[in-house]
């Protein structure tokens, strides 16, 4: 596993988060250190990690969150999220134009496996059909070329260079020249391995950005590095337009937190991780997902999509009609649908003290939800406001126009009736001790929610 050390931090905070009976704010605090030993312990730098903790202690308890949701619940979602935005998750990953010439500038220090991704990126754009040439821009360390030739040549994929010429910038000009006259569809420029010290090397590189314009410019970050990733990839933010990030040598490393945090020193995305040696161990980045994986959550989105369901309002002009009595079959349709993925309507009968809904409703959600759409498609709208008017002729011509029977329609009309009868139940105010207005005990005025 890729950071398996830090990933088994997160699993076992993740753990003693759900064991917790509540989050309170002293248990807040200890998870809150919990999670900053793991992030320093993958060496992300200090300043980022305190920034991180800290929006996460302010969001905890000053966020109001829906009804029905945990908060230990919420505070994983609070965890998943900082790490995502840490890992560039709010930034779009730059696309391959169609139709045209798209030239990548690869620049990196030396000894980051820019020149083995070169290889690995080749090998990816080819298996997706795309034509690649790559030039050899490296004019400064020894087999650069060769290296190249001998990854490049078992994956058919042409390449430019001359070993013995000196001038980077004419290299590349000549490459372009080349490639745009073989119609390729990817260009691929590799680069000398530059320090940030290195002043000439930085400046040759920036000549070279403003020489070809590539459509992007990626930078390789050696997963190893740790806080040292930072530093680095500041100076060639600096130095060039940097699009995305390339992270190697990812899988083992126990510094790999700082090297992914480094993307916040760039502003750029994650495009690929390195995860081994093979040609093809290179892979998609995609935040969540590999942020999922780490806090051993592998149905994480299963979590974000409750949370985001609930945090989605009940219909208020539907909820006026419900509380008077004067729920349609337009109503009954929409409820069922959100009841069938257990949305809104859930949260509306939590609210009004339906927590437990029956499993006839839950059965006639799956099962007859399509059988309502047909059918509403063959009633008038005075029909869907009055269900009270469809008496024998009118559901004869509803069944023909929908292709259903005479008793499926009786059918469905009597679960309309029952769903009626136990929201009238629900509503309607109870003897004996009443809570705050006048309302049955446990439950809310929902005058409060503008309803």
């Amino acid at each position: 596993m890729v950071m398996e050390k830090f990933g088994k931090s997160l699993d076992n905070m993740i753990r003693k988060i759900r064991k917790l009976p509540r989050i309170d704010k002293d248990a807040l605090k200890l998870v809150i250190q919990d999670f900053q030993r793991a992030l320093l312990s993958a060496d992300v730098n200090v300043e980022i990690c305190l920034a991180v903790t800290e929006n996460i202690k302010k969001k905890a308890f000053n966020e109001k969150i829906a009804t029905g949701i945990a908060r230990k619940d919420f505070v994983i979602k609070l965890i998943h999220d900082e790490l995502v935005t840490l890992l560039g998750g709010n930034q779009n990953v730059r696309k391959l134009k169609s139709n045209r010439l798209n030239i990548i500038l690869m620049v990196g220090i030396q000894g980051s496996g820019k020149t083995t991704t070169v290889g690995k990126l080749s090998h990816y754009y080819r298996s997706k059909g795309f034509k690649v040439g790559v030039v050899s821009a490296d004019t400064w360390r020894p087999g650069a070329y060769q290296q190249l030739d001998q990854l490049l040549t078992p994956l058919r994929v042409p390449l430019f260079g001359e070993p013995e010429e000196k001038n980077a910038l004419k290299i590349v000009k000549k490459g372009i020249r080349h490639f745009t006259n073989e119609n390729v569809d990817i260009i691929i420029v590799d680069t000398a391995g530059r320090h940030k010290e290195e002043k000439n090397l930085m400046n040759e590189v920036q000549k070279m950005e403003k020489m070809i314009k590539p459509d992007e410019v990626i930078l390789v970050i050696d997963g190893t590095l740790g806080q040292q990733a930072y530093s680095q990839a500041k100076a060639f933010s600096e130095a060039t337009h940097v699009g995305s990030i390339i992270v190697t040598k990812l899988d083992g490393s126990a510094k790999g937190g700082g090297a992914l945090s480094a993307v916040a020193a760039t502003n750029a995305p994650i495009k690929f991780i390195g995860v081994g040696e093979r040609i093809e161990a290179l892979e998609d980045f995609i935040p969540s997902k590999f942020v999922g994986n780490l806090l051993g959550i592998p149905d994480i989105e299963g979590i974000l999509e409750k949370i985001k369901d609930a945090e989605i309002e009940p219909d208020k002009d539907m909820v006026k009609r419900l509380m008077k009595g004067k729920f349609t079959l337009d109503d009954l349709y929409q409820q069922l649908q959100s009841l069938k993925k257990m949305g809104p309507f859930k949260k509306l009968l939590t609210m009004m003290g339906g927590q437990n809904i029956p499993d006839e409703m839950k059965d006639m959600a799956e099962s007859n939800l399509e059988n309502w759409k047909v059918v509403l498609s063959s009633m008038t709208q005075f029909e869907k406001e009055n269900p009270n008017v469809i008496k024998k002729s009118r559901i004869e011509r509803i069944a023909k126009g929908s292709g259903k029977s005479y008793s499926d329609i009786k059918g469905l009309l009597k679960q309309y009736d029952d769903m009626k009868k136990m929201i009238s139940h629900m509503t309607k105010p109870r003897r004996g001790k009443k809570g705050p207005g006048g309302l049955p005990p446990g439950m809310p005025d929902l005058s409060k929610l503008g309803m």
